[in-house]
């Protein structure tokens, strides 16, 4: 490994550590969590659990994740929410200064702000003696990016609940994949009585609609007691927007470079075309897109490497953010994934060159569990390295349930929306769904209380991981004639192959 990027390996360990006090925000969220369970019906989404094993790798960017899955007021009757007034800030201006003063934790948005590329709003929204001050924003007509203050006013502590995004008359649907609501540099996301708190917010620009510089930004509050958190009453909320205008594309003619690229890259035969590579001042884009002749469905790109070169200048760009049907509004079907190089100042090469060391992908027959509850048998699944774990009492696990275990090794990294280097997801996705040996749909059900010591992912620097699994269907899912059959959306199956391809030369 470079030294450079053990370097930045290390540096996002120390700050994981630094930061596990926000293990607090888990707790909240989880109260949330149970606060939808016993409230309005919605439509489902997809959960993954988190167990012990990923408290502390994921405790930095909890408040992260909080605001990528959806809170209460997501998907409910907002109507009880008015009141919102919006006016010019009041606020002394002083050039971003409280975001400047210390490192912010989304890394991305630190650099931009230090190249002077957020545009000043300067507006404010007040309800219920909140004021939320939008202080700036940017976008490159594909990430956009919110700096924002909340002053509580009150008597009652607060903390963010969930956030809603308007671009000209197109209102981004819930649940709002790809958006992402985190601290600006603190670790604790309550507001008490009388304080102000700096937050970044960032989601995708959606592709399918005409870009439109009329924004409209909508924050939702509520209360922390444990009524406030648990009930779908909108009386424990506060919502709050405002409007503002914000160039889609302001760097069109000036800094962004597009290049066409339709080039193919083959890996174990399986092929994929590079459309295009976009620079822009905030990010570096590698449009992609996987051939529907393929005969395993792609989940990810090992390792891709960006190598540009201008003149005597080489620059390499590495572990890229992923734009994905999994984790955005962009894309609507899993064919289309885009790779987010961080920001550079070779935006037009006189060559680029995309090296990859294999990618992780499976057959699509082959995604799925077959298990027997009554026998504790797992009859199929995707991998041939799953193990049962037959202590189950330790764990509070129930009777019905199949807990599984898995070792990985040659691990990868990329770079997640905050900037920070992390670990390739190495869990499965399993969908809402799942049949039992009649041919009968039954909805899976998530566990109302985590197990105990079980669960999550483990990841080491040296490339190595172990992820543990449940595969709860429900109490009564025992009774259901058995085998059943749950399908696997996503799961980490490496297969090494390096390969390179070039996608542009003056030569």
């Amino acid at each position: 490994m470079l030294e450079k990027e053990e370097r930045i390996l290390k540096q996002d360990a120390q700050e994981v550590h630094l930061n596990a006090e926000s293990i607090q925000e888990m707790k909240i969220y989880h109260a949330m969590r149970s606060g939808i369970n016993n409230g309005k019906k919605r439509s489902k989404r997809r959960f993954y659990s988190y167990g012990a094993g990923t408290v502390l790798a994921t405790a930095a960017a909890v408040f992260l994740i909080i605001f990528s899955i959806g809170l209460p007021t997501g998907g409910t009757d907002d109507s009880g929410l008015g009141g919102s007034v919006q006016a010019a800030s009041t606020t002394s201006w002083n050039d971003f200064a409280a975001y400047r003063k210390q490192p912010l934790t989304n890394r991305v948005v630190g650099d931009i702000l230090e190249r002077n590329l957020v545009k000043p709003v300067r507006q404010s929204a007040t309800n219920n003696g909140y004021r939320m001050d939008v202080d700036g924003a940017v976008t490159d007509g594909r990430k956009v990016y919110i700096l924002f203050n909340v002053h509580n006013d009150t008597d009652e502590e607060v903390i963010p609940a969930d956030t809603k995004i308007q671009f000209g008359d197109f209102e981004v649907p819930y649940p709002h994949r790809g958006a992402a609501l985190e601290m600006a540099y603190d670790t604790d996301s309550r507001i008490q009585p009388g304080q102000s708190k700096d937050f970044i917010y960032s989601t995708n620009y959606p592709t399918s609609i005409a870009y439109s510089k009329d924004v409209k930004f909508t924050l939702i509050l509520t209360g922390t007691s444990d009524q406030a958190l648990t009930s779908s009453s909108n009386k424990y909320r506060t919502s709050m927007e405002v409007s503002f205008q914000l160039e889609p594309d302001p760097f069109k003619d000036r800094e962004e470079h597009t290049l066409p690229v339709n080039r193919t890259l083959t890996v174990d035969g399986q092929k994929i075309k590079v459309r295009q590579v976009q620079y822009t001042p905030l990010n570096t884009y590698v449009d992609l897109e996987y051939d529907p002749a393929n005969t395993k469905q792609i989940f990810s790109l090992l390792n891709p490497v960006l190598i540009t070169t201008t003149g005597s200048q080489t620059e390499k760009l590495v572990y890229p953010g992923r734009i994905t049907a999994d984790n955005s509004e962009v894309f609507k079907d899993r064919s289309q994934a885009t790779l987010v190089f961080r920001h550079t100042e070779l935006n037009q090469p006189d060559s680029a060159i995309l090296k990859i060391e294999g990618i992780s992908a499976l057959e699509p027959d082959r995604m799925k569990f077959v298990v027997d509850l009554n026998k504790q048998q797992v009859i199929e699944a995707p991998t041939d390295d799953f193990e049962i774990v037959t202590s189950k009492k330790e764990h509070h696990a129930t009777e019905a349930e199949i807990l599984l275990r898995r070792k990985v090794s040659k691990l990868f990294y990329y770079t997640d929306s905050q900037g920070a280097v992390q670990a390739e997801y190495i869990g499965a996705g399993l969908a809402d769904k799942f049949t039992d040996a009649n041919g009968q749909v039954h909805e899976r059900t998530n566990r109302e209380t985590a197990l105990h010591n079980f669960g999550g992912t483990t990841t080491s620097s040296d490339g190595e991981g172990v992820n543990e699994m449940s595969l709860f269907f429900g109490s009564q899912a025992a009774d259901y004639p058995q085998p059943l059959t749950q399908s696997v959306e996503r799961i980490w199956n490496p297969i090494l192959e390096t390969q390179s391809i070039e996608l542009f030369s003056k030569k």
